[in-house]
């Protein structure tokens, strides 16, 4: 019986996906001011307005640029640094997240440039989810949420097995770029919020790596969450309060995509417990978008209509500074991370226990401080004060 070969330390398991970090923060830290320059020659500003834009003055916009070409660079790095060692089929799947990455990244700059109507927004993002549907991302839906069944469940028919999956694909495309969408109001609060949910993709992805290496899964999940932890970081060095320039549509969009195409990654493992921890990792967006649908709900307000009900402009509301407000959501991403990280290592029914059980805490939390109430808030202050 030949030797069994020794798993590879994490250190040992990591270093290849380090060089997306560092190509991604490079391009991202060099790219970010040529942008802001071109903005500001173009004219191309976020307008305060008193109702949702409480910024004093205009910000360039195009910083969703930036955050593109830092993270495109991270990705493609990997097709020339590890040529032997990434496997055909992470190849392939990388390649169709570009593409998609690319649509859905032109689709938010078109927006920030020419203000598209939301069908035509949605129609941009239907063909970015396609994309992935076409590459296969996302494949094993049904089998993870059935796995728990009897035996004969586990083997669904091939054709409902595509149709769940492309439908659970579109879904969790859209809902997670306009979470993130959501979530950009204040400066420094999107690109930091991301970068801490990418360091909890990269734990859990390192961890699955670590306890069964998958050809197709493990390497795609850690170079996008490494890739998109070096562009969110390289732009925060200008986006944090005072901000010099904001990331529009095009990058709040394309952060929520790839946070997409990780949870699906996750998805096609096929254990529950991953995918469940994953969501946690990625929750804070997600509780802040339910949030402000549920307050508007209420309250008889268009679902759409934008407003201040977010959990940070509440929080704004209630005498916090911009600062003090990204603190404390980046303080509570980084819980709802960690407690991701405890999901995936216990037994799952007890990961579905945890996960209800956080859900709870945060109703309760939302109950007890009052924030369904669509009170009548005091003129905000501007946003990129201290």
């Amino acid at each position: 019986m030949p030797p069994a070969v020794p798993k590879p330390t994490m250190t040992e398991l990591l270093e290849p996906y380090l060089w997306p970090f560092v190509i991604a923060l490079g391009v991202t830290i060099v790219m970010t001011p040529i942008v802001r320059a071109i903005a500001v020659a173009g004219r191309i500003y976020d307008q305060p307005d008193t109702r949702l834009k409480p910024h004093a003055r205009p910000i360039p916009y195009l910083g969703g640029v930036a955050i593109y070409c830092g993270w495109a660079a991270g990705l493609l790095s990997m097709f020339w640094l590890m040529p032997a060692g990434l496997h055909p089929e992470s190849r392939e799947v990388l390649t169709y997240v570009l593409i998609a990455g690319t649509i859905m990244m032109l689709t938010g700059l078109m927006d920030d440039l020419v203000d598209l109507r939301p069908r035509t927004k949605l129609l941009f993002q239907l063909v970015a989810a396609g994309v992935l549907v076409y590459g296969d991302v996302g494949r094993g839906v049904l089998p993870m949420l059935v796995g728990w069944l009897k035996p004969e469940y586990l083997h669904p028919p091939e054709m409902l097995e595509r149709v769940v999956s492309s439908g659970v694909t579109v879904l969790i495309v859209i809902a997670a770029g306009n979470a993130t969408n959501l979530i950009d109001g204040l400066d420094g609060l999107c690109s930091g919020v991301t970068g801490i949910i990418c360091v909890g993709f990269a734990a859990i992805a390192a961890h699955l790596a670590a306890d069964g290496h998958n050809t197709r899964g493990d390497p795609v999940r850690l170079i996008i969450a490494f890739a998109l932890l070096g562009s969110c970081l390289g732009f925060l060095r200008y986006n944090f309060n005072p901000a010099q320039v904001f990331m529009g549509d095009a990058g709040s969009l394309l952060l929520g995509f790839n946070a997409a195409v990780i949870l699906l990654l996750f998805v096609e493992r096929g254990v529950l417990r991953w995918f469940l921890g994953a969501c946690m990792v990625f929750s804070l967006p997600v509780f802040d978008t339910a949030l402000a649908i549920m307050r508007r709900w209420l309250n008889g307000r268009p679902l759409m209509q934008g407003d201040r009900s977010h959990f940070y402009d509440q929080l704004r509301d209630r005498g916090f500074t911009v600062r003090q407000t990204v603190a404390i959501a980046y303080l509570l991403a980084a819980g709802l991370a960690a407690i991701g990280c405890l999901v995936i290592v216990v037994r799952t029914r007890y990961s579905v226990m945890i996960f209800m059980l956080v859900v709870a805490c945060v109703w309760l939390t939302v109950l007890r401080l009052g924030m369904l109430r669509m009170d009548h808030a005091p003129p905000p202050r501007a946003n990129h004060q201290p």
